[in-house]
């Protein structure tokens, strides 16, 4: 498909959900971008094998795909969902007053980071220059009532929206684990089961903005990092581009990817982009993957506006257990020390998220 059939596919797609300013500009043709499979919803839901096992092919490679969020009734709610909170998140940044925004805290200490709102580099009058964003926690209307919790003001009137996203996420999160237990040979509800809305987990929205670039091009930092995610399964609603990972022939050392290697996953009008998270990888013994990848500026002409992500994050409730489990297709685990709950595995892995990060900040502003 050409640019400019895309674009014109995009503005169609926006057009029907009042959301065409969410592509100021078109995505280049002219950058290496990695050609995602596309997964329909619909099939998965109505138990088509084929499809499954698509899905299942993919999550034991590169564990990135495009779902379309268009060709079943409940995809279209989730979409039509994610593109109102990126409505209103786009909104609440700009008319918030920092010190409202910085009251919403995350909980303390480094914890499995699901509530509060984050901004990297403001400047003295108080606007981010970088990057900033807010997370609406699962427990704000499922499981138990974090103390000290609720929604600041500026994001209370919305609370609807949020709730209604994370019930179509945890929906959609639900069938692709119940697709892979099946093609692991598992027991029906082995994945399932660990991640039901209504159990405490850390489940959360996000969402992201991401300042425009501005006139030095050095001054701009990486959005995130080369990194996995702690959770079970990520869905991405983001309409410009930014989001990079690895080529499939790439060389990769832990976390470590080449400059050249990395490839921009490009946004299409009317699908979800999903990857897997740390927590499959462990429940598989590496069966499944876990993809590595990192956000930076938007490209071409894309650069220079204000890039808005949702995100949707499923994890395991908190007391699951983090080991593999025990199936035909798993390899057998030999375990070493006592083995982490959820939510204790998630402080970890967020902890050393944390430390990546601010070192790789430093590196920036050192060259």
């Amino acid at each position: 498909m050409s640019s400019d059939t895309q674009a014109e596919n995009a503005l169609r797609i926006a057009g029907d959900f009042e959301a065409t300013d969410f592509y100021p500009a078109p995505f280049p043709a002219d950058v290496p971008a990695i050609p995602l499979e596309k997964i329909s919803l619909s099939k998965l839901l109505n138990g088509d094998k084929p499809e499954a096992q698509r899905v299942f092919n993919i999550c034991t490679s590169t564990g990135f795909f495009y779902l379309d969020m268009l060709d079943h009734a409940t995809g279209r709610q989730t979409w039509r969902s994610a593109c109102n909170v990126r409505r209103l998140g786009s909104d609440r940044f700009a008319n918030t007053s920092m010190p409202d925004k910085l009251q919403y805290k995350p909980l303390g200490g480094v914890s499995v980071f699901d509530r509060g709102y984050i901004v990297r580099n403001a400047v003295q009058e108080g606007d981010p220059v970088e990057r900033e964003f807010f997370n609406v926690p699962q427990s704000e209307f499922y499981g138990t009532k974090v103390e000290d919790g609720g929604l600041p003001n500026w994001l209370s009137q919305d609370e609807d929206a949020f709730k209604e996203l994370l019930t179509c996420g945890n929906q959609i999160a639900r069938t692709l684990l119940s697709v892979l237990e099946k093609q692991l040979q598992l027991p029906v509800g082995s994945f399932t089961k660990l991640h039901r809305l209504n159990d405490d987990s850390g489940d959360f929205v996000r969402v992201f903005r991401y300042a425009g670039a501005r006139a030095d091009p050095k001054d701009d930092l990486v959005g995130l990092p080369a990194h996995k995610d702690a959770m079970s399964v990520a869905i991405l609603f983001t309409w410009l581009g930014g989001l990079q990972i690895p080529d499939p022939s790439a060389k990769i050392h832990g976390l470590d990817v080449e400059d050249k290697d990395w490839r921009w996953v490009r946004p299409e009008p009317g699908y979800a982009i999903v990857n897997l998270g740390d927590a499959m990888e462990i429940f598989t013994n590496k069966i499944l993957k876990s993809g590595i990848h990192r956000v930076v500026k938007a490209p071409g002409e894309q650069r220079s506006h204000d890039r808005l992500s949702v995100i949707i994050a499923t994890r395991p409730k908190n007391s699951s257990l983090m080991k593999a489990f025990e199936g035909p297709l798993i390899p057998v685990q030999e375990q070493n020390g006592r083995i982490m709950s959820s939510l204790e595995w998630g402080h970890s892995l967020i902890a050393g998220i944390r430390m990546r990060e601010a070192e790789a900040a430093k590196r920036v502003t050192k060259m």
